[in-house]
């Protein structure tokens, strides 16, 4: 640009000044001589932010004496924000800047920000030798590395306060925030709009006169404001305030009417016919033996309630049982008081939480995000691995994850409007209350940094104050508490078992200690064949583009924050096993949910040559997961073949029919065209390997390892009467008083127990069923010398003795008993 041009191009700049009079009239006249080589047009607007000292004063006397400096004044002090927005609101020149009354930037190189501004709407500095403390150059480099991070704004210097805007460009820029982080908004925004920014260095000088107003306590209050400007502009727009997030998407659901006007009823009927799916593949075909250990304990406390009359104080083998509260072991003592006690009854309370569990993520995504996305996220729910599995496998996590699921969607329904909503807080209080009885101190733990995060974060939703807390605990409280004082009554070492050594110690790794990455491959196969999305989705997530981001609505954020703590809170505790990430199981849902819902209603051309924005989510992932799901039928009947030693036909048709269907796979992955259909079609094969899996494969399974479940022959073949003398071993072995209908089977937690012998000696002759990892000879040494241990056979996790008083030396005898007759081990 030549100096004729230059010159032309008019410039207003600003400064914010609070408490500067020892500074203000210095700043004024060197911006004045400053922007006098610039320009010929220009003017500088000082804004006084509520200034307590005499700047205001100061600026009044030196207008008088030059018409290019006016005084724009704030009382009270209103902060730096809204010091750049009056401002902006002032400036009448073609070209804008602001820099602080400090002193500290040398104005003379504006020459160089007026020609790039010809190139660009946004021009800022970045200071090239620093003349801050250390201490302070540290703050701001860990700050900018922060803001580049998440805001993404592009440039090395943030909060460089030497920036110039084209006017109308200042004008465009909507400024909320009056404290520090206006610049890093205004770079946001201007990312946001398209518009174009570059760096220019500039000399940076140390202040010499006035006082800065930045000091480490505004640290919290500056990190604080960035992540919530970054949770609600950036990662998941605030929507909620002018909208219900479902109107936003209405567009993509099936319409309310169709063409005669008569209402829809299809994605109803879809969500009806998807539940009734559900409950058939859950409710039938539960008969199957009892798996040791988690079914046969969980099926066995609760008969003893009913035998003993006693429902407060949990037992197994009728010796008290610290591990757990008792709701689950309430729930199937009702089972069987309603249908008769067998395996049907124990299974049927898992299989109507997971039902429930599946119903309330369709309702409330439905609710929140719209009928399309919560039928999709009921597909996602209901065909995820983990979940299909669990939902007919007898587990306190099934009941746990459906009242934590419960009470964090009506959490969300209590606050997601600007006022408390306080019956579903109510309801949220009581669906804790429940999960406390089912888990203890988890479902608050669960529960709570999820909502306390999002309502923090938050800014278009409530505000909860601390007596909301405070009467939600109450709540929790009035419902956990009374069983908790009955139980101490009875037994008062059951509180600090529980509390200490079943909550504290096993976080601490007292039980099933796992790495901290156990989880990560726990989650993705879990999670199949969904998480073959985690790539695209997460680049969605995390995706800075307009498109991404404005398809990011709160409520998703809430399910991250929902699943994103579950998944580090166990992966913290040393104590680790699968099923504990099945509460995250109904947000990743929704999560996948809603995200299906932007892949499948992109309708870019599928063609190689011009491939669609989720081309490899809608079509490559949904693929390799339908290939995945072919391999592992193929896989899951070998192994089975193998290991059974069986050629049934069913097993050999199985194995024929998964072949097939890879062979359709891989030849289907250069078929692009039929991309639509590439994720039923994977839904589709996803449910008959559960089928296969958890109606044949796993009964079939059951039954191979029963001790006395209907299938096995053990009892005829080693003659169990009523009154045979019967005891278990280093293992709970809970099915075999189950199955036996027995009050009078001891069980010996460690085989050096002491009374071990002295139940043989009195008993004459009995039979001892003992954890097949224990050698005869560590058993034989535990019984009196007159002993003899006769082996009779091996079934399950169990190898099953005859013990008997010889009247000689204790002796390991064979005994012609084959009880594994027509078993498959």
């Amino acid at each position: 640009m030549h100096d004729t041009e230059q010159h032309h191009r008019s410039i207003s700049l600003i400064l914010p000044a609070w408490n500067e009079a020892e500074v203000i009239a210095t700043a004024v006249a060197e911006a004045d001589a400053a922007l006098s080589q610039v320009t010929d047009d220009y003017e500088i607007i000082v804004v006084d932010d509520g200034s307590t000292d005499d700047t205001a004063k100061i600026v009044r006397e030196v207008s008088a004496d030059n018409d290019c400096v006016r005084l724009v004044q704030h009382s009270p002090n209103q902060g730096y924000g809204a010091a750049i927005r009056s401002g902006f609101a002032a400036a009448e020149k073609s070209l804008v800047v602001f820099t602080d009354a400090d002193c500290q930037f040398d104005l003379t190189e504006l020459d160089r920000f007026v020609l790039l501004s010809s190139r660009y709407d946004i021009v800022c500095g970045y200071r090239i030798d620093r003349k801050d403390t250390p201490l302070r150059c540290l703050y701001s480099k860990v700050y900018n590395l922060l803001v580049r991070l998440l805001l993404g704004t592009g440039v090395r210097d943030v909060d460089c306060a030497l920036k110039m805007f084209d006017r109308d460009v200042a004008k465009k820029l909507r400024i909320t925030g009056n404290g520090f982080l206006v610049n890093s908004e205004m770079l946001v925004q201007a990312r946001q709009l398209g518009l174009t920014v570059c760096e220019v260095g500039v000399s940076h000088r140390p202040r010499t006169l006035g006082e800065s107003t930045v000091s480490i306590r505004h640290i919290p209050k500056v990190l604080a404001a960035l992540a919530r400007y970054w949770w609600n502009e950036v990662q998941f727009p605030t929507v909620a305030s002018t909208q219900p997030v479902a109107e936003l998407v209405k567009s993509f659901d099936v319409p309310a009417e169709d063409a005669t006007g008569r209402k829809s009823w299809r994605l109803p009927l879809l969500e009806f016919g998807l539940l009734l799916v559900a409950a058939v593949f859950m409710l039938t075909n539960l008969g199957y033996p009892l798996i040791d250990r988690d079914e046969t304990r969980y099926a066995e406390i609760p008969r003893e309630m009913i035998a003993t009359g006693n429902w407060i104080l949990p037992q197994l083998n009728f010796q008290t049982y610290y591990d757990k509260p008792p709701l689950l072991y309430w729930l199937c003592a009702i089972s069987f008081k309603l249908f008769g006690i067998s395996e049907a009854s124990a299974r049927l309370v898992p299989a109507l939480a997971a039902l429930g569990t599946l119903a309330s993520t369709m309702f409330f995504g439905s609710r929140v995000f719209g009928r399309r996305i919560g039928l999709l996220a009921g597909i996602v729910l209901f065909l995820s691995v983990g979940f299909a599995f669990t939902s007919r496998y007898l587990l306190l996590d099934g009941v746990l994850s459906l009242f934590v699921s419960l009470s964090l969607f009506t959490a969300y329904e209590a606050i997601r409007s600007p006022r408390l909503k306080m019956g579903w807080w109510i309801v949220s209080a009581v669906c804790i209350g429940l999960a406390f009885l089912t888990k203890g101190p988890i479902a608050i733990v669960l529960w709570l940094p999820p909502v306390f995060a999002f309502a923090w974060l938050s800014e278009a939703h409530v505000k909860i104050r601390w007596w909301h807390y405070g009467l939600l605990g109450f709540v929790v409280a009035m419902i956990a508490t009374p069983w908790f004082v009955l139980v101490h009554q009875q037994d008062p070492t059951f509180l600090i078992e529980f509390f200490y050594k079943h909550n504290v110690a096993r976080f601490a790794g007292d039980f099933h200690p796992k790495p901290i990455w156990f989880f990560v491959p726990v989650l993705l196969i879990a999670g199949h064949p969904w998480s073959f999305l985690t790539i695209p989705y997460a680049k969605f997530l995390l995706g800075r583009d307009e498109s991404a981001r404005a398809s990011r609505p709160p409520a998703v954020g809430y399910l991250l924050l929902w699943s994103v703590w579950c998944f580090a809170f166990f992966s913290m505790s040393s104590c680790k096993l699968p099923t504990y990430l099945l509460p995250a199981a109904p947000a990743l849902a929704l999560m996948i949910g809603h995200y299906l819902n932007e892949v499948l209603k992109d309708a870019g051309n599928p063609d190689a040559s011009n491939p669609s924005e989720y081309f490899f989510a809608r079509f490559w992932s949904a693929r390799t997961a339908t290939a995945t799901t072919c391999l592992a039928g193929v896989s899951f009947v070998l192994f089975v073949i193998v290991w059974t030693e069986s050629t049934s036909f069913s097993l050999f048709g199985w194995a024929m029919f998964w072949a097939m269907l890879l062979m359709v796979s891989l030849l289907l992955m250069a078929d692009r065209h039929q991309a639509k259909i590439a994720w039923a079609s994977s839904a589709g094969v996803a449910f008959v390997f559960a089928v296969m899996v958890m109606h044949q494969m796993v009964p079939a399974y059951s039954r191979s390892q029963t001790l006395f479940g209907e299938t096995s022959p053990l009892a005829d073949q080693i003659a169990v009467t009523k009154q045979t003398p019967i005891a278990t071993i280093d293992h709970e072995f809970s099915e075999v008083p189950f199955y036996l209908d027995r009050s009078d089977i001891p069980n010996f937690a460690d085989v050096s127990d002491k009374r071990l012998a002295d139940f043989v000696s009195s008993s004459g002759s009995a039979i001892l069923i003992v954890d097949d990892r224990i050698a005869a000879s560590d058993l034989a040494k535990q019984l009196s010398k007159n002993s003899t241990l006769t082996e009779v056979g091996r079934r399950g996790p169990a190898t099953i003795y005859e013990a008997t008083n010889s009247g000689s030396p204790t002796q390991l005898a064979t005994k012609p008993v084959d009880v594994n007759e027509g078993i498959q081990r």
